[in-house]
Protein backbone atom coordinates (compact mmCIF):
# COMPACT_ATOMS: atom_id res chain seq x y z
CA UNK A 1 0.00 0.00 0.00
CA UNK A 2 1.22 3.51 -0.82
CA UNK A 3 1.01 5.63 2.33
CA UNK A 4 1.59 9.36 2.69
CA UNK A 5 2.60 10.12 6.28
CA UNK A 6 1.81 13.63 7.49
CA UNK A 7 3.79 14.76 10.53
CA UNK A 8 1.83 17.72 11.88
CA UNK A 9 4.11 19.21 14.48
CA UNK A 10 4.67 22.61 16.09
CA UNK A 11 7.57 24.72 14.93
CA UNK A 12 10.64 24.56 17.16
CA UNK A 13 13.48 27.06 16.88
CA UNK A 14 16.44 25.73 14.86
CA UNK A 15 14.71 22.38 14.19
CA UNK A 16 13.72 21.31 10.66
CA UNK A 17 10.35 19.89 9.64
CA UNK A 18 9.86 16.97 9.33
CA UNK A 19 11.55 16.44 12.69
CA UNK A 20 12.94 13.07 13.69
CA UNK A 21 10.74 11.31 16.24
CA UNK A 22 11.89 7.87 17.50
CA UNK A 23 8.41 6.42 17.90
CA UNK A 24 7.21 7.59 14.50
CA UNK A 25 10.51 6.41 13.01
CA UNK A 26 10.01 2.92 14.48
CA UNK A 27 6.49 2.82 13.06
CA UNK A 28 7.80 3.73 9.62
CA UNK A 29 10.41 0.96 9.83
CA UNK A 30 7.74 -1.58 10.72
CA UNK A 31 5.48 -0.45 7.88
CA UNK A 32 8.31 -0.53 5.36
CA UNK A 33 9.29 -4.05 6.47
CA UNK A 34 5.75 -5.16 5.60
CA UNK A 35 6.03 -3.89 2.04
CA UNK A 36 4.28 -0.52 2.30
CA UNK A 37 5.60 2.32 0.12
CA UNK A 38 6.11 5.37 2.31
CA UNK A 39 6.56 9.09 1.82
CA UNK A 40 6.70 11.72 4.54
CA UNK A 41 5.62 15.36 4.63
CA UNK A 42 6.24 17.47 7.71
CA UNK A 43 4.09 20.56 8.32
CA UNK A 44 4.17 23.11 11.12
CA UNK A 45 1.74 25.44 9.32
CA UNK A 46 -0.87 25.00 6.61
CA UNK A 47 1.02 24.79 3.31
CA UNK A 48 -1.29 23.92 0.42
CA UNK A 49 1.41 23.90 -2.33
CA UNK A 50 3.59 21.52 -0.30
CA UNK A 51 0.59 19.28 0.40
CA UNK A 52 -0.46 19.15 -3.25
CA UNK A 53 3.10 18.43 -4.32
CA UNK A 54 3.44 15.56 -1.81
CA UNK A 55 0.13 14.04 -2.91
CA UNK A 56 1.10 14.28 -6.58
CA UNK A 57 4.49 12.64 -6.00
CA UNK A 58 3.31 9.86 -3.68
CA UNK A 59 -0.06 9.00 -5.30
CA UNK A 60 -1.08 7.53 -1.93
CA UNK A 61 -3.82 5.01 -1.31
CA UNK A 62 -4.02 6.09 2.34
CA UNK A 63 -2.93 9.02 4.50
CA UNK A 64 -1.62 8.59 8.03
CA UNK A 65 -1.70 11.83 10.04
CA UNK A 66 0.56 11.98 13.11
CA UNK A 67 -0.97 14.95 14.96
CA UNK A 68 0.92 16.90 17.62
CA UNK A 69 -0.82 18.08 20.76
CA UNK A 70 -1.14 21.70 19.62
CA UNK A 71 -1.73 21.10 15.90
CA UNK A 72 -5.48 20.46 15.79
CA UNK A 73 -6.26 23.57 13.73
CA UNK A 74 -3.48 22.66 11.29
CA UNK A 75 -4.79 19.09 11.08
CA UNK A 76 -8.35 20.28 10.44
CA UNK A 77 -7.36 22.53 7.51
CA UNK A 78 -4.98 19.97 6.01
CA UNK A 79 -7.36 17.02 6.27
CA UNK A 80 -10.28 19.10 5.04
CA UNK A 81 -8.46 19.64 1.75
CA UNK A 82 -7.74 15.91 1.44
CA UNK A 83 -11.37 15.04 2.15
CA UNK A 84 -12.76 17.53 -0.35
CA UNK A 85 -10.32 17.04 -3.21
CA UNK A 86 -8.54 13.69 -2.84
CA UNK A 87 -11.17 11.35 -1.34
CA UNK A 88 -8.49 9.32 0.44
CA UNK A 89 -9.00 7.32 3.64
CA UNK A 90 -7.26 8.96 6.61
CA UNK A 91 -5.99 7.23 9.75
CA UNK A 92 -4.80 9.46 12.60
CA UNK A 93 -2.42 8.91 15.49
CA UNK A 94 0.06 10.78 17.64
CA UNK A 95 -0.30 12.80 20.82
CA UNK A 96 -3.59 14.48 20.02
CA UNK A 97 -5.18 11.19 19.02
CA UNK A 98 -4.17 9.63 22.33
CA UNK A 99 -5.38 12.57 24.42
CA UNK A 100 -8.68 13.02 22.55
CA UNK A 101 -9.57 9.98 20.38
CA UNK A 102 -13.23 10.95 19.93
CA UNK A 103 -12.32 14.49 18.95
CA UNK A 104 -9.73 13.21 16.48
CA UNK A 105 -12.37 11.00 14.85
CA UNK A 106 -14.43 14.12 14.22
CA UNK A 107 -11.69 15.69 12.09
CA UNK A 108 -12.41 15.78 8.33
CA UNK A 109 -11.91 12.46 6.57
CA UNK A 110 -10.61 10.54 9.61
CA UNK A 111 -12.15 7.07 9.75
CA UNK A 112 -9.83 5.43 12.31
CA UNK A 113 -7.67 6.59 15.22
CA UNK A 114 -4.70 4.65 16.62
CA UNK A 115 -4.09 5.63 20.25
CA UNK A 116 -1.10 5.01 22.47
CA UNK A 117 2.04 3.40 21.05
CA UNK A 118 1.31 2.53 17.42
CA UNK A 119 3.58 -0.54 17.09
CA UNK A 120 0.79 -3.01 17.90
CA UNK A 121 -2.17 -0.89 16.73
CA UNK A 122 -1.61 0.87 13.45
CA UNK A 123 0.61 -1.83 11.95
CA UNK A 124 -2.03 -4.48 12.64
CA UNK A 125 -4.85 -2.26 11.38
CA UNK A 126 -3.15 -1.60 8.04
CA UNK A 127 -2.49 -5.31 7.60
CA UNK A 128 -6.20 -5.96 8.16
CA UNK A 129 -7.09 -3.38 5.51
CA UNK A 130 -5.38 -5.53 2.86
CA UNK A 131 -8.08 -8.18 3.27
CA UNK A 132 -11.63 -6.78 3.58
CA UNK A 133 -12.86 -10.25 4.54
CA UNK A 134 -11.11 -9.95 7.90
CA UNK A 135 -12.83 -7.96 10.62
CA UNK A 136 -11.54 -4.41 11.02
CA UNK A 137 -11.67 -4.19 14.82
CA UNK A 138 -8.12 -3.92 16.11
CA UNK A 139 -7.04 -3.42 19.72
CA UNK A 140 -6.20 0.24 20.32
CA UNK A 141 -7.87 1.54 17.14
CA UNK A 142 -11.09 3.53 17.50
CA UNK A 143 -13.59 3.43 14.64
CA UNK A 144 -16.89 5.11 13.89
CA UNK A 145 -19.32 3.16 11.75
CA UNK A 146 -23.07 2.68 11.29
CA UNK A 147 -23.23 0.94 14.66
CA UNK A 148 -21.63 3.84 16.51
CA UNK A 149 -18.22 4.35 18.09
CA UNK A 150 -16.05 1.26 18.53
CA UNK A 151 -13.59 1.65 21.41
CA UNK A 152 -11.64 -1.61 21.71
CA UNK A 153 -9.30 -2.06 24.65
CA UNK A 154 -5.59 -1.40 24.34
CA UNK A 155 -3.14 -4.10 23.23
CA UNK A 156 -0.27 -5.12 25.44
CA UNK A 157 2.71 -2.80 25.48
CA UNK A 158 5.85 -3.91 23.71
CA UNK A 159 8.04 -4.80 26.69
CA UNK A 160 11.05 -6.12 24.77
CA UNK A 161 12.16 -2.95 22.99
CA UNK A 162 15.13 -4.81 21.53
CA UNK A 163 12.64 -6.71 19.36
CA UNK A 164 11.71 -3.54 17.48
CA UNK A 165 13.63 -2.39 14.41
CA UNK A 166 15.79 0.71 14.54
CA UNK A 167 13.82 3.84 13.58
CA UNK A 168 13.66 5.00 9.97
CA UNK A 169 15.65 8.22 9.58
CA UNK A 170 16.25 8.97 5.90
CA UNK A 171 12.64 10.09 5.36
CA UNK A 172 13.27 12.78 7.99
CA UNK A 173 16.22 14.14 6.01
CA UNK A 174 18.68 12.76 8.54
CA UNK A 175 21.80 12.86 6.35
CA UNK A 176 21.48 16.65 6.14
CA UNK A 177 20.83 16.89 9.89
CA UNK A 178 24.01 15.00 10.80
CA UNK A 179 26.05 16.76 8.15
CA UNK A 180 25.02 20.14 9.55
CA UNK A 181 25.19 19.40 13.28
CA UNK A 182 27.37 16.34 13.84
CA UNK A 183 24.70 15.08 16.26
CA UNK A 184 22.72 11.83 16.30
CA UNK A 185 19.63 11.35 18.49
CA UNK A 186 18.91 8.14 20.36
CA UNK A 187 15.98 6.95 22.49
CA UNK A 188 17.04 4.32 25.02
CA UNK A 189 13.58 3.51 26.38
CA UNK A 190 9.89 4.36 26.69
CA UNK A 191 7.77 5.61 29.55
CA UNK A 192 8.63 7.73 32.58
CA UNK A 193 7.96 6.91 36.26
CA UNK A 194 7.40 10.57 37.18
CA UNK A 195 3.95 12.14 36.98
CA UNK A 196 4.53 15.87 36.59
CA UNK A 197 1.30 17.80 36.04
CA UNK A 198 2.63 19.71 33.00
CA UNK A 199 3.32 16.46 31.08
CA UNK A 200 0.92 14.15 29.21
CA UNK A 201 2.81 11.08 30.43
CA UNK A 202 0.06 10.22 32.93
CA UNK A 203 -2.68 10.64 30.31
CA UNK A 204 -0.96 8.18 27.97
CA UNK A 205 -0.22 5.66 30.73
CA UNK A 206 -3.89 5.72 31.82
CA UNK A 207 -4.89 3.98 28.60
CA UNK A 208 -2.95 0.89 29.69
CA UNK A 209 -4.65 -0.76 32.64
CA UNK A 210 -3.72 -3.80 34.67
CA UNK A 211 -0.27 -5.14 35.40
CA UNK A 212 1.79 -3.36 32.73
CA UNK A 213 5.45 -2.43 32.65
CA UNK A 214 5.14 1.23 31.71
CA UNK A 215 8.84 2.15 31.99
CA UNK A 216 10.91 0.02 29.60
CA UNK A 217 14.54 0.25 28.52
CA UNK A 218 16.54 -1.17 25.68
CA UNK A 219 19.58 -3.26 26.48
CA UNK A 220 22.89 -1.34 26.41
CA UNK A 221 24.09 -3.64 23.62
CA UNK A 222 21.06 -2.86 21.46
CA UNK A 223 21.55 0.89 21.90
CA UNK A 224 25.23 0.59 20.98
CA UNK A 225 24.34 -1.37 17.86
CA UNK A 226 22.14 1.49 16.69
CA UNK A 227 24.81 4.09 17.46
CA UNK A 228 27.45 2.15 15.53
CA UNK A 229 25.05 1.69 12.60
CA UNK A 230 24.44 5.45 12.53
CA UNK A 231 28.13 6.27 12.76
CA UNK A 232 28.85 4.04 9.78
CA UNK A 233 25.95 5.46 7.77
CA UNK A 234 26.12 9.17 8.55
CA UNK A 235 29.24 11.27 8.90
CA UNK A 236 30.67 12.98 10.73
CA UNK A 237 29.12 12.02 14.08
CA UNK A 238 30.65 14.04 16.92
CA UNK A 239 27.98 13.96 19.64
CA UNK A 240 25.17 11.67 20.82
CA UNK A 241 21.98 13.22 22.19
CA UNK A 242 19.94 10.87 24.39
CA UNK A 243 16.31 11.97 24.12
CA UNK A 244 14.69 10.16 27.07
CA UNK A 245 13.53 12.32 29.97
CA UNK A 246 14.04 9.25 32.18
CA UNK A 247 17.56 8.57 30.88
CA UNK A 248 19.34 9.09 34.23
CA UNK A 249 16.53 8.21 36.66
CA UNK A 250 17.72 4.64 37.30
CA UNK A 251 21.29 4.92 38.63
CA UNK A 252 21.97 1.16 38.40
CA UNK A 253 20.85 0.94 34.75
CA UNK A 254 22.82 4.11 33.99
CA UNK A 255 25.95 2.58 35.51
CA UNK A 256 25.60 -0.57 33.39
CA UNK A 257 24.79 1.37 30.24
CA UNK A 258 27.63 3.86 30.52
CA UNK A 259 30.08 1.04 31.16
CA UNK A 260 29.16 -0.47 27.78
CA UNK A 261 28.94 2.96 26.15
CA UNK A 262 32.40 4.12 27.18
CA UNK A 263 34.01 0.81 26.24
CA UNK A 264 32.43 0.69 22.77
CA UNK A 265 31.77 4.29 21.79
CA UNK A 266 32.99 7.04 24.15
CA UNK A 267 31.58 9.88 22.07
CA UNK A 268 30.69 13.03 24.04
CA UNK A 269 26.97 13.11 24.76
CA UNK A 270 24.04 15.22 25.92
CA UNK A 271 21.06 14.01 27.95
CA UNK A 272 18.12 14.95 30.17
CA UNK A 273 18.65 14.98 33.91
CA UNK A 274 15.93 15.24 36.53
CA UNK A 275 17.22 17.38 39.38
CA UNK A 276 15.56 15.22 42.04
CA UNK A 277 17.67 12.28 40.87
CA UNK A 278 20.94 14.16 40.32
CA UNK A 279 22.89 12.56 43.13
CA UNK A 280 26.64 12.93 43.34
CA UNK A 281 26.97 9.34 42.06
CA UNK A 282 24.76 9.97 39.01
CA UNK A 283 26.49 13.24 38.10
CA UNK A 284 29.91 11.61 38.49
CA UNK A 285 28.86 8.71 36.24
CA UNK A 286 27.75 11.17 33.56
CA UNK A 287 30.91 13.24 33.87
CA UNK A 288 33.29 10.27 33.70
CA UNK A 289 31.54 9.07 30.54
CA UNK A 290 32.07 12.45 28.76
CA UNK A 291 28.62 13.99 29.25
CA UNK A 292 29.00 17.61 28.15
CA UNK A 293 25.49 19.05 28.63
CA UNK A 294 22.33 18.20 30.56
CA UNK A 295 18.85 19.54 29.91
CA UNK A 296 17.04 20.10 33.21
CA UNK A 297 13.45 21.09 34.00
CA UNK A 298 13.49 23.75 36.70
CA UNK A 299 10.08 25.08 35.54
CA UNK A 300 9.68 27.63 38.36
CA UNK A 301 11.61 29.14 41.24
CA UNK A 302 8.42 29.05 43.30
CA UNK A 303 8.20 25.95 45.49
CA UNK A 304 4.40 26.26 45.44
CA UNK A 305 4.13 26.35 41.63
CA UNK A 306 6.75 23.64 41.18
CA UNK A 307 5.40 21.16 43.72
CA UNK A 308 1.76 21.99 44.47
CA UNK A 309 0.70 22.87 40.92
CA UNK A 310 3.10 20.84 38.78
CA UNK A 311 3.76 18.07 41.34
CA UNK A 312 7.44 17.74 40.49
CA UNK A 313 8.58 16.54 43.92
CA UNK A 314 11.58 18.85 43.63
CA UNK A 315 12.81 20.91 46.59
CA UNK A 316 15.02 24.00 46.59
CA UNK A 317 17.68 21.98 48.40
CA UNK A 318 17.67 19.26 45.72
CA UNK A 319 18.04 21.91 43.01
CA UNK A 320 20.94 23.65 44.72
CA UNK A 321 22.76 20.41 45.53
CA UNK A 322 22.34 19.10 41.97
CA UNK A 323 23.88 22.25 40.51
CA UNK A 324 26.77 22.05 42.96
CA UNK A 325 27.52 18.56 41.65
CA UNK A 326 27.16 19.66 38.02
CA UNK A 327 29.42 22.70 38.44
CA UNK A 328 32.03 20.58 40.25
CA UNK A 329 32.10 18.17 37.30
CA UNK A 330 32.11 20.98 34.70
CA UNK A 331 28.92 19.73 33.00
CA UNK A 332 27.08 22.48 31.18
CA UNK A 333 23.40 23.04 31.93
CA UNK A 334 20.42 24.13 29.87
CA UNK A 335 17.54 25.05 32.19
CA UNK A 336 13.89 25.01 31.09
CA UNK A 337 11.60 27.55 32.78
CA UNK A 338 7.91 28.36 32.33
CA UNK A 339 6.53 31.88 32.78
CA UNK A 340 2.85 32.52 33.41
CA UNK A 341 2.05 29.10 34.87
CA UNK A 342 -1.16 28.48 36.86
CA UNK A 343 -1.01 30.52 40.08
CA UNK A 344 2.12 32.33 38.92
CA UNK A 345 2.59 35.83 40.37
CA UNK A 346 5.10 38.65 40.52
CA UNK A 347 6.62 37.04 43.61
CA UNK A 348 6.91 33.65 41.85
CA UNK A 349 8.57 35.22 38.79
CA UNK A 350 11.02 37.09 41.03
CA UNK A 351 11.80 33.80 42.81
CA UNK A 352 12.58 32.22 39.44
CA UNK A 353 14.98 35.02 38.47
CA UNK A 354 16.72 34.97 41.85
CA UNK A 355 17.14 31.19 41.79
CA UNK A 356 18.65 31.31 38.31
CA UNK A 357 21.15 33.93 39.46
CA UNK A 358 22.30 31.57 42.21
CA UNK A 359 22.43 28.49 39.97
CA UNK A 360 24.43 30.10 37.13
CA UNK A 361 23.21 27.80 34.31
CA UNK A 362 24.97 27.78 30.93
CA UNK A 363 21.72 28.65 29.12
CA UNK A 364 18.10 29.36 30.04
CA UNK A 365 15.19 28.32 27.82
CA UNK A 366 12.32 30.42 29.17
CA UNK A 367 8.94 29.59 27.64
CA UNK A 368 5.50 31.13 28.01
CA UNK A 369 3.39 28.46 29.70
CA UNK A 370 0.87 26.68 27.51
CA UNK A 371 -1.76 24.29 28.95
CA UNK A 372 -1.15 21.17 26.87
CA UNK A 373 -4.35 19.11 26.50
CA UNK A 374 -4.38 15.96 28.60
CA UNK A 375 -2.28 17.40 31.44
CA UNK A 376 -3.51 17.99 34.99
CA UNK A 377 -2.22 21.55 34.91
CA UNK A 378 -4.40 22.23 31.86
CA UNK A 379 -7.42 20.95 33.80
CA UNK A 380 -6.53 23.30 36.66
CA UNK A 381 -6.41 26.18 34.18
CA UNK A 382 -9.70 25.17 32.59
CA UNK A 383 -11.49 24.81 35.93
CA UNK A 384 -10.44 28.35 36.84
CA UNK A 385 -11.50 29.80 33.48
CA UNK A 386 -7.94 30.86 32.58
CA UNK A 387 -7.57 29.21 29.14
CA UNK A 388 -6.82 31.96 26.63
CA UNK A 389 -9.57 32.58 24.09
CA UNK A 390 -7.17 32.31 21.13
CA UNK A 391 -6.23 28.73 22.04
CA UNK A 392 -3.50 27.14 19.92
CA UNK A 393 -2.75 30.44 18.21
CA UNK A 394 -1.10 31.56 21.45
CA UNK A 395 1.34 28.65 21.41
CA UNK A 396 2.38 29.15 17.80
CA UNK A 397 2.93 32.86 18.40
CA UNK A 398 5.02 32.02 21.49
CA UNK A 399 2.56 33.71 23.83
CA UNK A 400 1.07 32.63 27.14
CA UNK A 401 -1.75 30.08 26.90
CA UNK A 402 -3.60 31.22 30.03
CA UNK A 403 -4.80 34.62 31.22
CA UNK A 404 -4.88 35.04 35.01
CA UNK A 405 -5.77 38.24 36.87
CA UNK A 406 -2.66 37.86 39.07
CA UNK A 407 -0.27 37.49 36.14
CA UNK A 408 -1.53 38.97 32.88
CA UNK A 409 0.03 37.97 29.53
CA UNK A 410 1.68 41.39 29.12
CA UNK A 411 3.44 40.88 32.45
CA UNK A 412 4.63 37.47 31.30
CA UNK A 413 5.97 38.88 28.03
CA UNK A 414 7.89 41.58 29.90
CA UNK A 415 9.40 38.96 32.24
CA UNK A 416 10.47 36.75 29.34
CA UNK A 417 12.14 39.66 27.52
CA UNK A 418 13.99 40.64 30.69
CA UNK A 419 15.13 37.09 31.45
CA UNK A 420 16.35 36.52 27.88
CA UNK A 421 18.39 39.70 28.16
CA UNK A 422 19.87 38.66 31.50
CA UNK A 423 20.80 35.01 30.80
CA UNK A 424 22.24 33.22 27.76
CA UNK A 425 19.46 31.62 25.74
CA UNK A 426 21.71 29.47 23.57
CA UNK A 427 25.08 27.82 23.99
CA UNK A 428 28.03 29.17 22.06
CA UNK A 429 28.21 27.29 18.78
CA UNK A 430 29.47 24.72 18.33
CA UNK A 431 29.70 24.29 22.11
CA UNK A 432 30.69 20.63 22.05
CA UNK A 433 33.49 20.66 19.48
CA UNK A 434 36.07 21.63 22.08
CA UNK A 435 35.27 18.37 23.90
CA UNK A 436 35.70 15.96 21.01
CA UNK A 437 39.34 15.32 21.89
CA UNK A 438 38.43 13.97 25.37
CA UNK A 439 36.11 11.21 24.21
CA UNK A 440 38.71 8.44 24.30
CA UNK A 441 40.21 9.65 27.56
CA UNK A 442 36.78 9.05 29.11
CA UNK A 443 37.49 5.32 28.80
CA UNK A 444 40.27 5.44 31.36
CA UNK A 445 38.51 7.91 33.68
CA UNK A 446 35.30 5.89 33.81
CA UNK A 447 36.88 2.57 34.70
CA UNK A 448 39.48 4.07 37.04
CA UNK A 449 36.82 5.77 39.17
CA UNK A 450 34.48 2.79 39.21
Amino acid sequence: MRILVLQLTPSVRDCPVPRFDPQLGTLLSLLRSRGHELSLLGLSRFDLPALKNALARALPQLVYADIGGVCVDLARRTLEHIERHEFLPVVAGGRHATVDPAGTLSLPGVHAVAIGEPDATLVTYLERMKDPAIGQVVLGVWLRDEQGLAQPRMPALVEDLDSLPFPERDLFGYPDHVRGTGVIEIATGRGCPQQCAYCINECIARHYTGDVQWVRRRSPENVLQEIEALRSRYAPVRLVRFLDHAFALDADWLDRFLGVYVYNCALPFRCHLRLNSASERVVRLLSDAACQLVDVELISGSDFVRNEIFEMDLSDRQITTAFEHLHACDIRTRVIVYAGSPYDSDAALDATRNLLKRLRPSAVDVRPYYPFPGTRAAETSRENGWIHARGEEQYHQERNGIDMPACRPQRVRAFIRALRGEFPTTLDEPWWRRWSHVSRSAFGQFFTRR
